[in-house]
């Protein structure tokens, strides 16, 4: 754990469509550890490969991650910071590409019998390769914050909007309506510990980009309403599949629950920390502050 001298540096940016939200967390993240007392901390904006290559040439105790997305929630800048021998706050690398590539997660958790939603290849369901009813749901295989997500009332509709576009990057999942929440995941007192679910209840048609970053599009109601027994089981698949992907650090993973049964949507290995995001939420509702879940991301 760092002491209040320690040269520790808030990492955020990055070259991601999720740039600017991650530039919010580091914001917020970087204010929280001056108020802790961390005065030798330094916030980062990664914006060339130069500037970090700069920056790991210093004499750092401990880089905060902040990034999301590509290159910085994939594995690649954990990859660099390993390289250069600095610590970091977050999974390790092949943890971290292995929850950032969508298919990638849910063959390892299928492979250890947690429940995910059935996936099909993207490319396969506009070519007719694949047959599939009811309405579908379109995501990127690397993306994070919901771009890039398109619902669809059914196969034909999904072809005849993307007949030109290049698929390699998407899968498609069946469109569930039932009740979407998050299980974030901490370590407090040596102990993984999976705080109170929020529940979330979009304005839009599900929980998109615009839902989860705009005041008011969301309601979050914690804890979630749903039975205690359920409630139990989600917490205990939330933890199952953090250490099924090999986790560390704080993490959230999403469920959609139908009909009573819970599936697992995706990991998330680097939480936002905005004012809107779910982590820092769920600890509150734990009766951790945000300064004290900074506290506990770095002590790790």
């Amino acid at each position: 754990m760092p002491n209040k001298n320690s040269k520790l540096v808030v990492i955020c940016g990055g070259f991601s469509q999720e740039r600017e939200v991650s530039l919010r967390s580091g914001k917020n993240v970087y204010q929280a550890l001056l108020r802790l007392g961390y005065k030798n901390t330094e916030l980062f904006s990664l914006d060339s490969m130069a500037g970090l290559e700069d920056l790991v040439k210093q004499n750092i105790d401990l880089a905060i991650l902040m990034t999301h997305g590509k290159f910085g929630e994939d594995g690649q800048l954990q990859a660099i910071l390993d390289k250069a021998e600095i610590k970091y706050t977050g999974s390790p690398a092949e943890a971290s590409a292995n929850c950032m590539d969508k298919v990638k997660t849910k063959t390892i958790l299928q492979a250890n019998n947690l429940p995910i939603l059935e996936t099909y290849s993207a490319t396969e369901i506009v070519s007719g390769q694949t047959q599939v009813t009811g309405p579908l749901i379109l995501k990127e295989i690397y993306g994070g914050s919901s771009l890039g997500v398109e619902r669809f009332d059914n196969q034909e509709e999904l072809i005849k909007a993307n007949q030109s576009k290049d698929l390699s990057n998407y899968f498609v999942e069946k469109f569930i309506t039932g009740i979407e929440l998050t299980a974030s995941i901490i370590r407090q007192h040596d102990q993984l510990v999976c705080l109170p679910l929020l529940e979330l209840r979009s304005q839009n048609q599900f929980y998109d980009y615009q839902a989860k970053y705009t005041e008011g599009m969301t309601e979050f109601i914690i804890p979630a309403e749903i039975p205690a027994k359920l409630t139990e089981q989600i917490k205990a698949t939330a933890l199952q599949a953090y250490q099924a992907l090999n986790c560390q650090g704080p993490a959230r993973v999403d469920f959609i629950i139908d009909n009573e049964k819970p599936y697992i949507l995706e990991l998330n290995t680097l939480p936002g920390m905005t004012g809107t995001s779910d982590l820092p939420a769920q600890a509150k509702a734990a009766g951790i502050s945000y300064d004290e879940l900074i506290e506990l991301v770095i002590s790790e």
